[in-house]
C-alpha cells in the first residue's frame, strides 16, 4: 500500500467524524481566504481539490458559479454529496489532476497538496497551473516544517479537542516545507500573495496565491 492509499484509508475511516475539526478558530483563516478568492475570480469556473467533507465547495458556490470538486476518499465524497445533491463531485487522485479537460478560472487547493511527496507536488502544481485560464488564480497551502513522513493524527494541538482525539486517529502522510523551500517550487510561477503562520494549533501553515497572466 503506497502513501496515498494509506492516507485515503484513514480518511475513509474517519470521514463521519471529520467535522469535529471545524472549530471557529480553525475555520477562520480559510473562510477569510475564500472571501478574497471569490473576489479575485475573473470568471465562473472553479475547481475545489481535496474537498474533505465538502464545506469549502458549498462555501464557494453562488449565483453563476460553476464549481467542480474532487477527492480520492469515497467516505469524504459521500459526506460532501449528501447535503448538496446538485453539486458536481468526482473521485480523483491529485496525481491525476492533469487529466481534467475543463479549463478553470480558479483552483482552490486547501489542505490537500501536502499529502503528496515533494516530487509529486511539483508535478501536480504544474498540472493544476496548466488548467488555469489567463487571469486565473490558484490558492494552495503547505505545512511548515521539514521532511516527509507518516503522522499519527490527532496529536497534541490538533483542533477539535478531546472529541477529535478520540475519533480522528490514523496514519496520514505529510510533506513539510521550510520557510525558504517553497521558493524553489514557485520559481516558474507568479506568486501574487503569501501568508504564513496561519494556525495557532498544531503544525504551522503557509498559504500561497499563484496567478496566471497569459
Amino acid at each position: 500500500m503506497d502513501h496515498t492509499a494509506r492516507t485515503v484509508e484513514t480518511y475513509d475511516q474517519i470521514a463521519a467524524d471529520y467535522h469535529l475539526i471545524a472549530t471557529p478558530e480553525h475555520r477562520a483563516w480559510p473562510e477569510d481566504s475564500m472571501r478574497e478568492f471569490r473576489a479575485r475570480l475573473s470568471g465562473a469556473t472553479v475547481l475545489v481539490a481535496g474537498i474533505g467533507e465538502g464545506r469549502d465547495s458549498r462555501h464557494l458556490q453562488g449565483p453563476g458559479a460553476q464549481v467542480v470538486s474532487f477527492d480520492f476518499s469515497e467516505g469524504m465524497l459521500a459526506l460532501a454529496r449528501a447535503p448538496d445533491l446538485s453539486g458536481v463531485y468526482r473521485q480523483l487522485d491529485l496525481r491525476e489532476a492533469g487529466k481534467m479537460e475543463q479549463m478553470l478560472d480558479g483552483i482552490w487547493a486547501c489542505a490537500c497538496l501536502y499529502h503528496l511527496t515533494k516530487p509529486e507536488f511539483r508535478r501536480c502544481l504544474g498540472d493544476l497551473y496548466d488548467l488555469l485560464n489567463p487571469g486565473g488564480v490558484l490558492l494552495l497551502n503547505l505545512k511548515l516544517g521539514a521532511g516527509e513522513r507518516f503522522i499519527e493524527i490527532p496529536r497534541d494541538g490538533y483542533p477539535g479537542g478531546d472529541g477529535a482525539k478520540q475519533k480522528l486517529g490514523g496514519n496520514r502522510f505529510y510533506a513539510f516545507y521550510t520557510r525558504e523551500e517553497p521558493a524553489g517550487y514557485f520559481s516558474d510561477y507568479a506568486v501574487g500573495k503569501e501568508r504564513r503562520d496561519l494556525l495557532k494549533e498544531g503544525d504551522g501553515a503557509m498559504e500561497f496565491w499563484l496567478g496566471k497572466t497569459s
